[in-house]
């Protein structure tokens, strides 16, 4: 009996997540990320090679909101309203290949982001040619390239359920020996490599950016107690403050988007794996409910993941929630231009005169 019980709750708890979570990504994640979009092409973070990643990234995570996790809600909660007819397997085929594709240019993007900043870090004469928005933009065009042709396999495998044969509308289909030996076997390890690969790149760059940020909040510090000797100085140093400011913010943006990335990744990466090589049988049922609860959170987390990025952004970044106000209509756009400072004989009023050019 109380086995019964705990698989009702079970189930309960399930169809109440597939029912109610997938509207909420849906509409919070969309608005979301095209806000995230209008800030990152405004006037202060436009001109920021990690910007266009982290805009690309939003337009991606938004069509796969629209596309991919409205039509699985329409799946497991109105099925009959999904088109089944003879052709419907193309339709899976785009879902399952663009599915993936998106999936791994999000974890790419993010690596691409990590490892831009920890090369401008460690060669910073070389930054100014290497991190431009047209690097940016031809690295995004192979990211896709990679993507794609990893999971090219995607659009020969897939095919569509029978109406109520399956919670998921689309299945790999492996009608051959070869074929099975590579969904169970081959496939696993080639996404946990790539999987593995990039997360220590960006874990690695991530130590990077911190210790540069540690390393920058000493020698600010020490750039505060320092007087200026001339305006021309002040003004130097006020711009150089801002342009600081302003990767410093984009760096602690990064650091956790990059570490939401892999929480809201890997789960779904190990339930893959575990599940192409255990079969559930017939007759365990709470093995079944257990699994399809299991399947459904790692899921929805990795569209979590698509739909957190502005409140991340906004958790850690001055400048963005300023240029978010801005993009929002509740702050007028002042462009701060830095002032002739007037020469002080004072050490105090020189100081004090840099100061107020910097913030």
């Amino acid at each position: 009996m109380s086995e019964l019980t705990e698989k009702s709750i079970l189930c309960r708890i399930t169809d109440g997540l597939d029912l109610y979570f997938p509207p909420f990504l849906i509409v919070s994640g969309v608005v979301c990320n095209l806000l995230v979009v209008l800030v990152m092409r405004s006037a202060y973070f436009r001109s920021l090679s990690t910007s266009f990643y982290m805009m690309a990234n939003a337009v991606v995570d938004t069509f796969s909101l629209i596309s991919l996790l409205t039509v699985d809600w329409l799946n497991v909660n109105y099925p009959s309203t999904i088109y089944r007819g003879p052709d419907s397997h193309y339709m899976c085929k785009f879902f399952h290949f663009f599915g993936w594709v998106s999936s791994d240019v999000g974890v790419l993007l993010t690596m691409a982001m990590t490892l831009e900043r920890g090369l401008a870090i460690t060669f910073p004469l070389q930054s100014s040619s290497w991190c431009t928005t047209k690097r940016a933009k031809r690295v995004t065009v192979l990211v896709f390239i990679f993507a794609s042709i990893k999971d090219v396999n995607f659009l020969f495998t897939s095919d569509t359920y029978a109406l109520y044969e399956s919670d998921r509308l689309c299945y790999v289909y492996l009608d051959s020996a070869n074929l099975e030996i590579f969904w169970k076997f081959v496939w696993p390890w080639i996404h946990n490599v790539f999987l593995i690969v990039s997360f220590v790149a960006i874990i690695i760059s991530n130590i990077i950016i911190i210790r540069h940020i540690k390393m920058s909040d000493k020698i600010r510090k020490a750039q505060h107690q320092l007087s200026a000797s001339s305006a021309t100085d002040c003004v130097t140093k006020a711009a150089r403050l801002r342009q600081g400011s302003r990767k410093r913010q984009v760096a602690t943006m990064l650091l956790v988007d990059s570490f939401t990335v892999i929480v809201c990744t890997l789960p779904f990466s190990i339930f893959t794996t575990i599940d192409s090589n255990v079969v559930i049988l017939d007759g365990s049922s709470g093995e079944r409910d257990w699994k399809r609860f299991i399947s459904s959170m790692s899921f929805y987390l990795l569209y979590v993941n698509r739909c957190v990025n502005f409140y991340l952004y906004s958790w850690s970044g001055t400048r963005f929630r300023e240029a978010l106000l801005v993009v929002i209509g509740c702050k007028k756009n002042e462009q701060k231009t830095p002032r002739v400072a007037t020469i002080s004989y004072a050490k105090v009023n020189s100081v004090h005169t840099c100061h107020s050019i910097a913030e």
